[in-house]
């Protein structure tokens, strides 16, 4: 749709399923359009104004990833635990599949905007790790994902 005419000509000339995409496009109502755009599908109470942005955990008193915690098979992991990678079937990603086996340590206990846990991990064995805890660049996993493991175990 944000095309110019001519661009929407010369896309129509190269085939006739971009040329039925195109048409179809163009010829979408507003009402429909809107939709595209996402759903709203809980309302809460919105979050006590702060300086903080809504995303920043800072926003939120209630949410610390550095102290916050989450059970698995039983076990309490919380920053500073070793944890067993084992990449979930449901998750397609070819680069978390590499990981499956390898040992991490746990860096923070996240909570997303629906409120799932995602714990942070960096790789126990990646030379580079002070690096990704010092720009906070982690690896996420749910905690169905996760083995906890022993703090001799690694």
């Amino acid at each position: 749709m944000t095309l110019t005419n001519e661009e929407k000509r010369e896309a129509r000339a190269t085939d006739d399923r971009a040329a039925a995409i195109i048409e179809r496009a163009d010829a979408m109502p507003p009402e429909m359009l809107d939709k595209l755009h996402g759903a709203l599908r809980k309302v809460g109470s919105p979050p006590p104004s702060t300086d903080a942005p809504w995303w920043d955990p800072g926003a939120d008193s209630l949410v610390s990833p550095e102290t916050d915690s989450v059970e698995v098979n039983g076990v309490t992991v919380r920053k500073g635990c070793r944890v067993r990678l084992c990449p979930g079937a449901r998750r397609a990603d070819a680069q978390d599949m590499f990981l499956e086996g390898r040992v991490g340590m746990v860096e923070g206990v996240f909570v997303d905007v629906e409120n799932r846990n995602y714990v942070a991990v960096t790789l126990a064995d990646d030379p580079a790790a002070d690096l990704y805890q010092a720009q906070r660049r982690y690896l996420y996993f749910s905690p169905d994902e996760l083995e906890p493991l022993a703090e001799s175990a690694i």
